[in-house]
């Protein structure tokens, strides 16, 4: 009798050992009987599959060896169909949801990370359709109403704007949270990140989260990554410090200093590329009516004298896609047009130092700035001279 208890109580212990090692991810998914389900670990680089199962009678249940610090995975049923996650150590995740929509139907149990994930996404998909109603309504209004024009993107921008505030006062509040890191690199449906490392009040949250977890999570690829992204976000950013005190010693009739950044398509294209012609850099952004008005005359002035040797490598200031975009449809830009989509913290406009929209820089064929905030009759003068 003794052996039996004595046998029992060695098992009971092996079990609960080797439950204390693993975490798990259960749930009961609704309407999925005999479906798979994957689970998914994401790297840093990559996404890969670590388990998967059927489930039956809408149950399902994942173990996995400890982890040694919060890690994001996927629950999925298919490549639309799925959640994210933040297990941390030996957790149990429980996950309650409806196979027609994980995303906007899950209930989750123990596990705050997997929380604050949730709220992310919810966050940013209200975000997403409140911005693209915005946009459709700005689409709509007529170019002549500037009023409601300007009004509807004030709007968008306060919006951005308050999203941006809830994620920094989240990591101000929770510094070691992956939540946190999750939050910084989130997207807009056209893919433009909400916050900007080399924004300075942005980077803010960015530099403390990762000193942050750098402490707490030495080894962690992760926190790493993140570090060293701020790092060298901030060393760029004394590079451009040290490159505009240079063209400032230069002066304002000398060389021009080389700037590249993406089109709309996403090709990278430097402004050295057209050497050999006569360039006007235009400095512009969709949400100012000043520079989209000079734009119609930049446009006329293009279409006379480009087949003459004329080239305009446009800069815009936006920060979001979407409308950069629309405005290069609208008003059908021909001629190169990029941005970093850092708003006023362009790279590009730093280093040319603009301080008024619009503004432009007239190089010659030979490199030289022979020109500056040229527009109407007094540009089409300098360009009949050259030209």
């Amino acid at each position: 009798m003794k052996q039996g208890l004595f046998l029992l109580l060695i098992t009971l212990l092996a079990v609960s050992c080797t439950n204390s090692d693993k975490y798990i991810v259960n749930g009961h998914i609704e309407g999925a009987d005999d479906t798979m389900i994957y689970l998914q670990r994401m790297d840093l680089n990559q996404t890969i599959t670590i388990d998967s199962t059927k489930i039956k009678n809408g149950n399902f249940e994942f173990k996995q060896e400890r982890l040694s610090e919060p890690t994001f995975l996927i629950l999925k049923l298919s490549d639309k169909n799925y959640i994210t996650l933040l297990a941390d150590s030996i957790e149990t995740i429980e996950v309650h949801a409806d196979v027609k929509n994980l995303e906007t139907s899950y209930r989750l149990k123990n596990s705050i990370g997997s929380v604050y994930i949730q709220m992310f996404n919810k966050r940013i998909r209200i975000l997403n359709q409140e911005l693209n109603t915005l946009v459709a309504k700005y689409q709509a209004t007529s170019k002549d109403n500037k009023e409601e024009r300007t009004a509807l993107e004030k709007e968008y921008m306060d919006k951005l704007e308050a999203h941006k505030t809830f994620v920094g006062e989240f990591i101000m509040e929770n510094p070691r949270s992956f939540a946190g890191y999750y939050s910084l690199f989130q997207t807009l449906d056209d893919n433009t990140s909400v916050l900007n490392v080399f924004d300075k009040k942005d980077q803010v949250y960015f530099s403390t989260l990762a000193t942050s977890l750098n402490l707490y999570y030495p080894d962690s690829e992760r926190a790493t990554h993140l570090y060293n992204y701020v790092l060298g976000a901030k060393t760029q950013q004394q590079r451009q410090k040290f490159a505009e005190e240079l063209m400032a010693s230069k002066g304002a009739q000398s060389g021009y200093i080389d700037i590249e950044a993406p089109t709309v398509q996403g090709d990278t294209i430097k402004l050295s590329s057209l050497e050999g012609k006569t360039i006007i850099v235009n400095f512009w952004a969709s949400w100012d009516e000043k520079s989209v008005a000079s734009n119609r005359h930049l446009k006329k002035m293009y279409a006379k004298y480009n087949k003459k040797g004329l080239e305009v490598y446009s800069v815009s200031l936006d920060k979001s896609k979407v409308l950069w975009e629309n405005a290069i449809k609208k008003e059908g830009y021909s001629w190169i047009d990029v941005s970093d989509l850092r708003y006023t913290s362009s790279q590009p406009a730093r280093l040319y130092n603009i301080q008024q929209m619009p503004s432009n820089y007239i190089i010659s064929r030979q490199g030289e700035i022979i020109g500056k905030n040229l527009f109407g009759s007094r540009l089409n003068e300098k360009l009949s001279e050259i030209l």
